[in-house]
């Protein structure tokens, strides 16, 4: 609450709104409403008004009970609004220099009351709110807030228009490699394909008992084609400044799903973190906070949505952006006292390689992580308009070549698979033949790696 005695200290802003209101309630109140409640909440004052210099200034109302009883009656219409989201605390009435003030305080909705809006539709009567005041939400935006009143799990539907064939096989051996070395003793290790993919539930009985993937497993293992029919937007990219290297889902050849996307981008991560750590314990920290906030996007991004995912490193931050805004509030999420994940059934098959839970508590995990190791705090933010959710993870200063960075990653992936030649390695890490030959040409002259035929393996 905002101090009424000393109300000229004020201006307005993205929680604070000033109506005159001198001849009764304004359309915009309502406007102003349905805004807060889609946004972050924030505070009505009818009876005063924004004066030339931006400062506030208190005109008064003619009769302060008679507008709060008239505006109790009127947020309760379901005819004008929506939803009514406030509690008889919320709406106050103040004497201010002898003059009435209506102060009305607007939470933000829970995403099962959004959108709020006025009239009869939410595609012509929702409202947010940003830096330039109300602003009448897109078709998209509409969607989204629509999308996230469902508490069921979205990523669970059984996609009947598609068959297993849009699947990639080899993101699907990938896929049931990593669960063996993470899982040995799970059951499902022992199933064929056929039986593996739906216990697992990337496959899905239709109506006619046929198996389809559902929309998580076509996440998971799907082909770019068949992802882009389902997901126009569909695009994960990974990009580094210093660098010039990329992944990308809209390019040929691999990363063309969630899980062969994450995969690449975690080595190249963990082999960031080793050039960037001061010791093999810090990189190895650093290493699996950088992988959580790419998880915690992987798993919370809205592919529907037309933001993507997109990853940037430069030489002093990640930066990590997905589609789809937070289901709770920025608070929460940094604390990790809360979980209310939007694909559910991503995270149960990410759960199957041990690298989810859905409890929430990764991103106080990176937080504690920064403030233990005395770096600038992480900075997490939501564009409501272009409905995207950005991570900014400051990074430790160092710097390192692009040379050292490939044999790094070469030595991540021979300690996981003992060995591997140079298309393996290339297409694994996304890097061209020639550097990956260079990168094992230098190993070899460090005496780290050792040549088998047309494989390479750690020295022992």
């Amino acid at each position: 609450m905002i101090d009424l005695n000393h109300i000229a200290r004020y201006q307005e802003n993205n929680r604070i709104e000033a109506k005159k209101a001198a001849g009764g309630f304004p359309h915009s109140l309502w406007e102003t409403y349905s805004a807060f409640a889609n946004t972050i909440g924030g505070l009505i004052l009818l009876g005063v008004e924004e004066a030339r210099d931006k400062t506030l200034r208190v005109t008064g109302i003619p009769d302060g009970p008679g507008y709060v009883r008239l505006f109790w009656q009127t947020v309760q219409d379901p005819a004008k609004v929506s939803a009514n989201i406030l509690q008889p605390q919320d709406v106050t009435l103040h004497t201010i220099a002898g003059k009435e003030v209506l102060v009305i305080s607007v939470p933000q909705a829970e995403r099962h009351q959004r959108p709020v809006y006025i009239g009869d539709s939410p595609f012509t009567g929702a409202y947010r709110r940003d830096g330039e005041g109300d602003y009448h939400c897109s078709p998209d935006e509409v969607r989204a807030m629509l999308r996230d009143r469902d508490d069921a799990p979205a990523d669970l539907a059984v996609l009947e228009s598609r068959g297993p064939e849009v699947l990639s096989g080899e993101t699907l051996r990938q896929f049931r490699l990593c669960m063996v070395m993470r899982q040995p003793d799970h059951p499902w290790n022992a199933l064929p394909d056929d039986q593996f993919l739906p216990a697992a539930g990337i496959l899905g009985p239709g109506q006619g008992g046929k198996l389809h993937p559902t929309l998580a497993g076509l996440l998971l293992l799907g082909k770019r084609k068949a992802l882009r029919a389902v997901f126009p937007a569909f695009r994960l990219e990974y990009r580094e400044t210093d660098t010039g290297f990329c992944l990308s889902t809209l390019r040929p050849g691999p990363p063309e799903n969630v899980f062969s996307f994450y995969t690449m981008v975690s080595r190249r991560l963990t082999a960031v973190s080793s050039l960037l750590a001061q010791d093999p314990g810090e990189g190895e920290a650093l290493a699996g906070a950088l992988r959580e906030a790419v998880l915690n996007a992987v798993l919370h991004a809205d592919y529907f949505s037309r933001g993507g995912l997109t990853i940037q490193r430069t030489a002093a931050e990640l930066t990590v952006s997905n589609g789809g805004l937070l289901r709770v509030s920025p608070e929460q999420a940094q604390a990790g006292r809360a979980a209310d994940p939007r694909n559910r059934g991503l995270i149960q098959l990410f759960s199957l390689v041990r690298l989810a839970t859905g409890t929430g508590r990764g991103l106080h995990g990176i937080y504690a992580l920064w403030a233990r190791r005395g770096w600038q705090t992480p900075t997490l933010s939501q564009a409501f308009r272009t409905g995207v959710t950005q991570l900014s993870l400051p990074l430790p200063p160092q710097t390192f070549s692009s040379a050292e960075l490939t044999q790094r990653q070469i030595i991540a992936y021979l300690t996981d698979h003992v060995t591997a030649g140079v298309k393996t390695l290339a297409q694994e890490l996304g890097l061209p033949d020639g550097e990956v030959q260079a990168g094992l040409d230098a190993l070899l002259g460090r005496d780290l790696v050792v040549r088998q035929g047309r494989s390479y393996r750690l020295r022992a």
